[in-house]
């Protein structure tokens, strides 16, 4: 990640007129787009929303397509969540797959509480394919929770001792989240398997991250993240106080 290269530009406002193979492929209209045959593998370009806060907003959707003429990945669409100015950390969401010639819609349930704020920041990376599009289009910030995507509930800080485990559990409301992806994400990217998940009633889940015989290494702040193919949802980040660190 960190050997990549950024397109110097952020993805411009097309017209699929004024794109003629693109055009034949999918007809008229306005979106924001970058073409990978005129970039390297590896190459990022980014679209950075506003700087929001909890008040501000309590979902995002958005449109979004990848497409190749031969059906191949024209790379990824990443989506990352920059709390307080922090560090980047990895994606909440991504999609790698050719996705057709129809729109695919998802949604972000970003779950930051005053006084922090937090950026979404949409990320198109090009794959070695090099030829095809990614594209998002009617970006939506809306001011009531998303619809598909789980809203968290605000994650406590946890304080152990040195060499003790620690457990962080995080809730979400949710119409359905069978086939959800759960996972505990460290501030520095660091990703860590759910180790239990509960239903504690049809519209609400639990689910439990250990870390096992932390050390001052592990003293940092983390969130929850789950995800499917309807969309994302992140909680605010809590710490993780180890007594006896030397941090």
């Amino acid at each position: 990640m960190a050997s990549s290269s950024h397109i110097p530009v952020s993805p411009v406002l097309c017209t699929y007129d004024g794109r003629r193979s693109l055009a034949n492929q999918l007809g008229s209209g306005s979106y924001m787009m970058v073409d990978s045959s005129q970039h390297d593998p590896g190459e990022k370009a980014r679209l950075m929303l506003p700087v929001m806060k909890e008040n501000d907003t309590h979902c995002i959707d958005f449109n979004y397509l990848l497409f190749s003429p031969d059906g191949s990945s024209p790379g990824a669409l990443n989506v990352l969540v920059k709390v307080n100015k922090g560090p980047l950390a990895n994606p909440i969401w991504n999609i790698t797959t050719h996705t057709g010639k129809d729109w695919k819609k998802a949604e972000l349930a970003v779950s930051t509480f005053w006084p922090n704020e937090y950026q979404v920041i949409f990320e198109a990376e090009v794959s070695s394919g090099r030829r095809g599009f990614i594209a998002i289009d009617d970006v939506q910030v809306l001011s009531y929770p998303c619809d598909k995507s789980p809203h968290f509930l605000r994650l406590g800080d946890v304080e152990v001792n040195a060499g003790q485990n620690a457990t962080f559990q995080c809730i979400a409301t949710v119409r359905d989240a069978v086939n959800n992806k759960l996972w505990l994400q460290k501030r520095n990217g660091e990703d860590i398997p759910v180790a239990e998940k509960k239903n504690i009633n049809h519209r609400k889940f639990a689910a439990s991250f250990r870390l096992r015989e932390v050390t001052n290494q592990d003293q940092d702040l983390y969130r929850c993240v789950t995800q499917s193919e309807r969309g994302s949802g992140v909680s605010n980040f809590a710490a993780l106080i180890v007594r006896g660190s030397t941090m």
